[in-house]
C-alpha cells in the first residue's frame, strides 16, 4: 500500500522532534543541532532503509516463483544470473508504478464511493453483499448482507476523544495526545488532496489505518476520565463507571450490528432497523 509511505514521513519526523525535545529537556542550549549530524542518519536508517528491505523481502514468494503476476519468470531466467536479478527488479519496479498509476488515477463513479472528510461519521459504508433469500427467516421478506462499517458507537466515541485528544494536547502538548493525532493525521488527511485534487473515488475501508489511533485516543481519554492513581477515589469510581458503561455499550451495538456484518438471514424489517442512516447505509 502506497499510503504506507504517509505514515513511515510522519513517524520520522515526529521521532526527530522527540530526539530534539530529549536535548531541551535535559538543557542542551542547542537542542536541534544534533538533528542531522546525530538523528537524521539513524532515523533514515531505520524508518527507511529497514522499512525498505523488510518490504522487498516479503515480495521473496513473487521473485522465486513463475505464477506472480508480471513476473515474467522465462524471460527473467533466460539470459543468466545477472539479467535474472536486473530483470526481475525492473518487473518489480513496473509492478509498482503501474498500481501507483491506476489508483492516482481512479476516478470511477461508484454507488458507494465515499469522501474522506465523511470517514469519521460513518456516512457511507460499503455494502459487499446484500441477497433476500426466500422463506429462510420465517418471515415474507428476508434480508442476507455484509455491510463494511464499524460500530457507531466506538466510531462517534473515538471522534469524540480525539477532539479531546486536540484540547489536551494545545494545553499540555503531552507527547502521547501528539503522537495519536499525527498517527490518525496521517491515515486520513492525505485523502484530502486526491479527493479535492483528482476527484479519485474512494471508500470508507480507506479508513482502516485510522481505526489503531482513533481506538488509542479513546483508550487516552477513558484515562482521563478515570483520572489518576492520586485522584479522589470517589472521582476515580464515577470515572470508572462512565468508561465501563461506554465498553458496555459498545458491546450491545456491535451484537445489534452483528447479524448484518457476518450475512446472518434475518427478516427484513430487522435489517432495515440497523441501517443507521438510511440514504447512505442502503
Amino acid at each position: 500500500k502506497w499510503s504506507g509511505v504517509f505514515f513511515l514521513v510522519a513517524f520520522a519526523v515526529m521521532s526527530l522532534v522527540w530526539d530534539a525535545g530529549a536535548r531541551r529537556a535535559i538543557g542542551l542550549r542547542r537542542p536541534y543541532a544534533g538533528v542531522f549530524g546525530k538523528d537524521l542518519p539513524s532515523a533514515l536508517s531505520a524508518m527507511v532503509l529497514l522499512p525498505a528491505v523488510t518490504y522487498i523481502a516479503s515480495w521473496t514468494g513473487w521473485f522465486v516463483s513463475a505464477g506472480g503476476w508480471g513476473r515474467n519468470w522465462a524471460q527473467a531466467t533466460s539470459q543468466g544470473p545477472a539479467f535474472f536479478v536486473f530483470d526481475s527488479f525492473r518487473s518489480w519496479l513496473s509492478y509498482h508504478f503501474q498500481v501507483l498509476g491506476f489508483h492516482t488515477g481512479l476516478a470511477t463513479p461508484h454507488n458507494y464511493e465515499s469522501d474522506p472528510w465523511t470517514w469519521p461519521l460513518l456516512l457511507r459504508p460499503v455494502a459487499f453483499f446484500y441477497e433476500s433469500p426466500k422463506g429462510a427467516c420465517g418471515a415474507d421478506s428476508c434480508s442476507q448482507a455484509v455491510l463494511g462499517v464499524g460500530t457507531p458507537v466506538i466510531w462517534y466515541g473515538g471522534l469524540a476523544a480525539l477532539i479531546a485528544m486536540v484540547a489536551w494536547y494545545v494545553a499540555t502538548r503531552d507527547w502521547r495526545a501528539g503522537a495519536v493525532l499525527l498517527g490518525y493525521a496521517a491515515g486520513w488527511l492525505p485523502w484530502f488532496y486526491w479527493a479535492i485534487a483528482d476527484n479519485r473515488t474512494m471508500f470508507l475501508f480507506y479508513a482502516i489505518p485510522m481505526v489503531p489511533f482513533m481506538i488509542l485516543a479513546i483508550v487516552l481519554a477513558a484515562g482521563l476520565i478515570i483520572g489518576p492513581a492520586s485522584a479522589p477515589q470517589g472521582r476515580r469510581i464515577v470515572g470508572a463507571a462512565v468508561v465501563g458503561a461506554f465498553a458496555l455499550l459498545a458491546l450491545v451495538n456491535f451484537w445489534w450490528l452483528y447479524p448484518v456484518l457476518t450475512a446472518e438471514i434475518v427478516p427484513y424489517a430487522e435489517w432495515s432497523s440497523r441501517m443507521l442512516f438510511k440514504k447512505g447505509w442502503i
